[in-house]
């Protein structure tokens, strides 16, 4: 009886002891499983790849300096051949090509192009003739500038035809054989105004003015340079100031 007692008393301790012993491996566990289902959670957030902002964000610093000429918005230029009679009189002066056998100038807006109006284009050859390019549908801008760039080809800028905060434009070339027009150049910040170029090699010099305040009450002149200038447009070019710093990248029509 003794020992019956006896056995009972050890069988009752060692269930005890198992009771325990599995308690601890079962908190044991549910601890590493806590630990398990966090760390994989702190790593997928380390990893995780940029959302689609992030990414657009990204792109939009990479390519703010780079201007595009491909399915640009450019005025329509309508060639005609005018009359060897047709009085020009209220123009700037005439500029001829570096053969001698053209000369275009721009009509209506004075002799320095900066009265107020919409002017057109007029070029002579040696034959007499005359053409008059004029913008065609559009009485808010005008040609402010030109220059002759090869025996053909033409430098505009194509500014408001109106107002006294417009001193530039943009720059297009104007092919006065085809009368075609294409956009080189179009700052896309508006108080950047292109006032005159100046062809230097195969660079093209460039006077910009700047505003410096939204008002548009002051501003200043800056000298840039298109280096490399491609007449077909099709390669792109490196804008930069006088001191060598890159402002724009243009990129040609098949860039």
């Amino acid at each position: 009886m003794k020992n019956l007692k006896i056995k009972i008393c050890v069988l009752c301790s060692v269930s005890v002891i198992l009771a325990f012993g599995l308690t601890a491996c079962s908190n044991k566990q549910d601890k590493s499983a806590v630990v398990n289902n966090e760390t994989p959670v702190q790593q997928n957030n380390n990893n995780q790849k940029p959302n689609d902002s992030q990414n657009n964000s990204k792109e939009t610093k990479n390519n703010a300096n780079t201007i595009t000429t491909q399915n640009a918005n450019v005025p329509k230029i309508v060639k005609q051949q005018a009359s060897k009679e047709t009085k020009i009189n209220f123009n700037t002066p005439w500029v001829t090509s570096s053969n001698g056998n053209n000369a275009a100038c721009i009509e209506g807006r004075g002799a320095e192009a900066l009265e107020e109006g919409v002017g057109k284009i007029f070029v002579k050859n040696n034959n007499g003739n005359i053409f008059s390019f004029e913008i065609a549908d559009n009485q808010k801008i005008s040609p402010r500038y030109i220059e002759w760039v090869d025996n053909e080809n033409l430098m505009v800028i194509i500014g408001s035809a109106h107002g006294t905060v417009s001193k530039g434009g943009n720059l297009y070339l104007l092919n006065v054989t085809t009368g075609k027009l294409s956009l080189i150049f179009e700052t896309p910040d508006k108080k950047q105004q292109i006032m005159s170029t100046k062809t230097n090699g195969n660079n093209i010099n460039l006077k910009v003015n700047v505003y410096d305040d939204d008002n548009y009450n002051k501003s200043h002149i800056e000298d840039w340079t298109i280096y490399s200038f491609d007449i077909s447009l099709n390669k792109q070019m490196e804008v930069k100031s006088s001191t060598g710093k890159l402002i724009y990248t243009i990129n040609g029509a098949n860039q």
